[in-house]
């Protein structure tokens, strides 16, 4: 049976608390001049990003099929016991018949019958309410799971975190200054990139990077002039989550 469970992966988001890290700071937060990107480069890298999120897309895709063979798995389950309720009602009505005559007979394999057909039609409602109760809960669950797959292949290949920054950055390259503001364990990695970040925004450009115990894990909060943009990794998926919510919302209307 699918679980019915109510995951609480989603967290209000606080505001950003900068964590005083003037030491960890020292040697690392430094404004970079911008460097000419090499557009092979940069090429390579849009590739990346777009193998990623067809990566993603693809996994997206196996989980709702897994999903959907539950579904059909349990109907397949109900299709069976339905079918041992109605030979019940003929092996009952029958041997009721031998016993009470013909008459009898026909009077109580009816009974069964129509005892058993209730059932069916009860069942048969309760089937198309449960997918509809459930549509939301499924789309739940394949999010879920989506985010622990991403986390741990984040964890297995850094890189993965670090083209997520790059495509955000990059529809900020117009902005004058451009802060990051980063989880202490993403930190180390993406300064470590900073100029390769750099390259991304306008020469006379000011990129900044902070460390913040408020950021969750395969967090980064981007701030700029005129706002600011969350692309953890929570985030993304959340958005993710509201348009199949909005999605499955239409189908119903």
């Amino acid at each position: 049976m699918i679980s019915l469970s109510n995951p609480s992966w989603i967290n209000e988001r606080k505001q950003i608390r900068v964590k005083p890290a003037a030491a960890f700071l020292q040697n690392n937060v430094v404004n970079n001049p911008k460097q000419h990107p090499d557009k092979g480069q940069l090429n390579q890298q849009m590739m990346q990003a777009k193998q990623t999120l067809a990566d993603l897309h693809e996994e997206q895709k196996r989980l709702m099929e897994q999903t959907q063979q539950e579904i059909e798995a349990e109907k397949q389950a109900w299709q069976e016991e339905k079918q041992k309720y109605i030979e019940a009602a003929k092996k009952e009505g029958y041997q009721a018949g031998f016993s009470l005559g013909k008459s009898e007979s026909l009077t109580a394999y009816k009974e069964y019958l129509d005892q058993a057909n209730q059932i069916i039609d009860s069942a048969k409602q309760d089937y198309h309410t449960l997918i509809e109760e459930h549509e939301e809960t499924i789309m739940e669950i394949a999010i879920h799971t989506a985010e622990k797959i991403l986390k741990q292949k984040i964890d297995a290949n850094p890189e993965l975190f670090l083209s997520i920054i790059k495509a955000a950055i990059k529809e900020l390259k117009d902005q004058s200054e451009v802060a990051l503001y980063l989880h202490p364990d993403q930190y180390t990695f993406v300064i470590q990139h900073k100029e390769e970040l750099a390259s991304l925004i306008e020469q006379n450009a000011k990129l900044t990077c902070y460390v913040s115990d408020e950021i969750k894990e395969n967090g980064c909060m981007i701030k700029h002039p005129f706002g600011q943009v969350d692309v953890s990794v929570d985030t993304q998926l959340e958005e993710i989550g509201k348009v199949l919510s909005e999605l499955a919302g239409e189908k119903k209307q």
